[in-house]
């Protein structure tokens, strides 16, 4: 499937994009009543030709995370799965979540846009050094954008600092993919042995899973340290399993893109209301293009907010900052609400732990008692600087204790993720 960036609708006028979209979630509903069980009966009450303004796609109903795990196989709209992949389940159970070989296409499309959209180009060398084994979509769908693209990639995956070093070196990539904290591992790595990974070919991190910014959309402390280290920039990308879509910065690094002929995006507030641009709200999506499983107003339960204006990179998709925090895992100790963000963002700053994590405990419905509880490796020394860094940020006194590997490993369970939080609340 060649790539042809031109075809896409990001350079649309405003009004362009909404006329298209109008047209796309009348179809898209049509799709769904026809061949899924879940939404023939969701959508009872609805007709496509209802839509014929972009305030009645605020009458259609909620698609919730509870309702896709308790009833996966009725969200299903056909039985021609060329893939089948599996959420990571760090936010609850894992879902299944089923791909066609036109949404592998898709999938490969719009990787194929969002590294377009960074400057990434045929001919370029790029390394993925993240999984591309054991049912995760992510490895897989950058790899097969990065292809689509004309990019010489290789697929080094999870591997020892010692081989990913060795690759770079041999292969030269100027554009590696991973994960933001591993990248300064490794770097850091490099350092202590008296190298310097900056003497390397490498240009651009594309930099998955955790944030690069903090609220305000300045640079946080991780993506400070990433371009200290690697002499290169840094480029944000989000996106989630079920909705097989990315947001993704571009050159100007302006915030996270959306592709509007794949998916219609939402900021809304607790009443399902949208919320003006810079307020934070929940992402709320619907998956254009989709044959397995598309999704109708999907809440994600990410928190995030629009950024206002026109972007100087020429795209009228709309643009969203980074996920401030998801709404499961909103803080609250002793009457001050935390985001989890606050507390990552400090321990990631003060660069003394190699691994931690952040374990919720307490009644859900009494939120006064939640205890947070972080395990750090690091020098007992460490141990007070960290104590203080955090009730510096946070108003509040957070317990900390030393730990090991193994304990972080057990706390986080059979996931595949090195995940920040575990919540252990009743």
């Amino acid at each position: 499937m060649p790539f042809m960036p031109e075809h896409s609708w990001e350079r649309l006028s405003e009004d362009e994009i909404e006329s298209r979209s109008l047209r796309a979630m009348r179809n898209h509903i049509i799709y769904l009543k026809r061949n899924s069980k879940f939404y023939e009966r969701k959508l009872s009450a609805v007709q496509p030709q209802d839509i014929k303004d972009i305030s009645d796609i605020l009458a259609l109903p909620f698609t919730s995370k509870e309702e896709l795990s308790a009833e996966t196989n009725n969200f299903y709209c056909t039985d021609k799965i060329a893939e089948t992949c599996v959420t990571s389940g760090s936010t609850g159970n894992p879902l299944i979540v089923p791909f066609t070989k036109n949404d592998l296409d898709r999938l490969a499309y719009n990787e194929s846009l969002s590294f377009h959209s960074i400057g990434v180009k045929a001919g370029d060398r790029a390394q993925v050094m993240v999984s591309l084994d054991r049912l995760f979509v992510a490895g897989m769908a950058y790899y097969r954008g990065l292809i689509a693209l004309g990019v010489n990639t290789t697929r080094m995956g999870v591997m020892s600092p010692e081989m990913q070093e060795y690759y770079i070196r041999l292969l030269y990539p100027n554009v590696l993919v991973g994960v933001p904290s591993y990248f300064i591992k490794f770097a850091e790595n490099l350092r202590k042995n008296g190298k310097d990974i900056r003497d390397t070919s490498i240009q651009k991190l594309a930099c998955i899973g955790e944030s690069l910014r903090n609220e305000d959309m300045t640079w946080n402390d991780t993506a400070l340290r990433i371009e200290e280290l690697y002499g290169a920039k840094v480029y944000g990308t989000y996106a989630s399993t079920e909705t097989c879509s990315s947001y993704c910065d571009c050159e100007y690094r302006t915030g996270g893109h959306s592709h509007p002929e794949l998916i219609y995006t939402e900021i809304l507030d607790d009443a399902g209301n949208p919320v003006p641009a810079g307020e934070i709200g929940e992402l709320t999506v619907t998956t254009f293009g989709m044959e397995g499983m598309p999704l109708l107003r999907y809440r994600t339960g990410d928190m995030t907010f629009k950024i206002a204006g026109n972007c100087p990179c020429g795209r009228n998709s709309m643009r969203i900052g980074p996920i401030v925090y998801r709404k499961s895992q909103l803080i609250k100790i002793k009457g001050t609400t935390i985001y989890p963000a606050t507390i990552t963002n400090v321990i990631d700053s003060l660069g003394c732990c190699d691994d931690y994590i952040i374990e919720l405990k307490g009644h859900r419905d009494d939120c006064d008692k939640v205890e947070i509880i972080l395990h750090v490796i690091s020098e007992k020394k460490e141990l007070h600087r960290i104590t203080q860094a955090l009730q510096t940020a946070a108003r509040v006194r957070i317990s900390v204790y030393l730990s090991n590997k193994s304990t972080i490993t057990a706390l986080r369970g059979n996931t595949r993720k090195a995940v920040r939080f575990v919540d252990n609340r009743k």
